[in-house]
């Protein structure tokens, strides 16, 4: 990366974060509506259906783009008035539209009410986090994205998390147009204010460097795979709604842009389902041969600097990154037993990190 190109990247993040930093500075609004969207739905689960009322009115009139909150508002005041006929009649008349919005407020309650440990999932995909001030993982199964960001004494900690759109036809992505998200470890490879983009991106965009090297070893095709925000005519989206993207809430988007500062080559990990126990491999005594494998092969390499990840829905292969550190590529490595149950690196590369947008 030379000097100008730096400079570029850093001018340009300052000047989207002065844009976005009124909207940031505040409490996490996007948190705070939906736990109200939630006290709503516990209000109706405990038949308090007025104060059920007062908070989809609340949240309808604060957010008037937000269409799950006049659904809900307008169930309640059919069923107050008796009229349950009504409600039928309008998801006749807008089958889809209505299930989407139930979709959406389903994948809410269920978060809500989950009880799954998400720093372990965590640590099952990240076996050992190199210097990175970030890391994100996107959990499609829970339609969530968690920010983790590193703390000094306590490794990387887990510090927001929000609802999230993946593609219509769900995970997996194969190929090109097949309106699925992509499962893997990929990389934030530029940042795109919304400004240079047309409205379906909303705020701004986080594009990932889908297909990576081990997704094109397996065929796979398609790209413009981003993290990005909502047309400024809606609050949010479906939990399977876009053409293969993440989407997130723009103001959600906008603290992912300026608050919490992503840099370049931040790790994001994809996944729908958690790892398998029964098949997880001696984590320990792979991060031994990797590190063996470095002191022959590479032993200018920091490993402090060595990243790890269990990559998700393969069995026995993960995922090793390291910075030359002799310029600013990316080394990518992917590790796997062969017939004899030995660890071999199956794949490498090396990019220069602000090319990674161009394979």
């Amino acid at each position: 990366m030379t000097a100008n190109s730096r400079c570029h990247n850093w001018l340009l993040k300052a000047a989207l974060a002065a844009c976005l930093a009124v909207n940031a500075v505040h409490a996490d609004e996007v948190l705070q509506t939906e736990q109200k969207l939630i006290n709503g739905l516990q209000s109706v689960q405990q038949l308090q259906l007025q104060q059920a009322l007062t908070t989809f009115e609340e949240l309808g009139e604060r957010f008037p783009k937000y269409k799950l909150a006049h659904l809900l508002k307008a169930d309640l005041l059919a069923a107050k008035a008796g009229n349950l006929q009504l409600i039928e009649q309008v998801r006749q008349q807008n089958p889809k539209s209505v299930a989407r919005l139930i979709d959406e407020a389903e994948v809410r309650w269920q978060f809500s009410n989950n009880n799954l440990k998400h720093t372990d999932e965590f640590n099952d995909f990240v076996l050992k986090s190199a210097e990175q001030k970030h890391i994100i993982l996107v959990s499609l199964q829970e339609s969530r994205l968690y920010v983790y960001k590193r703390d000094a004494g306590k490794g990387m900690q887990r510090i927001a998390d929000y609802y999230v759109t993946m593609g219509r036809k769900g995970s997996g992505k194969e190929r090109e147009g097949d309106l699925r998200t992509p499962i893997g470890v990929y990389h934030i490879v530029d940042l795109l204010p919304g400004s240079d983009l047309p409205d379906l991106y909303g705020v701004g965009a986080l594009p990932l460097n889908y297909p990576n090297i081990w997704d094109k070893s397996n065929g796979k095709t398609g790209s413009g795979i981003w993290l990005h925000g909502v047309p400024s005519d809606t609050y949010i989206r479906a939990p399977r709604a876009s053409r293969g993207c993440v989407v997130l809430n723009n103001k959600a988007m906008e603290r992912l842009l300026s608050e919490y500062d992503i840099p370049f080559a931040t790790p994001v990990v994809i996944v729908d389902q958690p790892v398998d126990k029964t098949l997880m491999a001696s984590s320990q005594y792979l991060l031994t041969q990797i590190q063996a494998w470095l002191a022959d092969n590479q032993p200018q390499v920091n490993w402090q600097q060595v990243s790890v990840f269990r990559y998700p829905n393969e069995k026995d292969l993960f995922y090793v990154t390291f910075p030359d550190p002799d310029s600013q590529r990316l080394h990518h490595q992917f590790w796997k037993r062969d017939g004899d149950g030995d660890w071999i690196v199956k794949v490498e590369s090396a990019d220069e990190i602000n090319k990674l947008a161009q394979k």
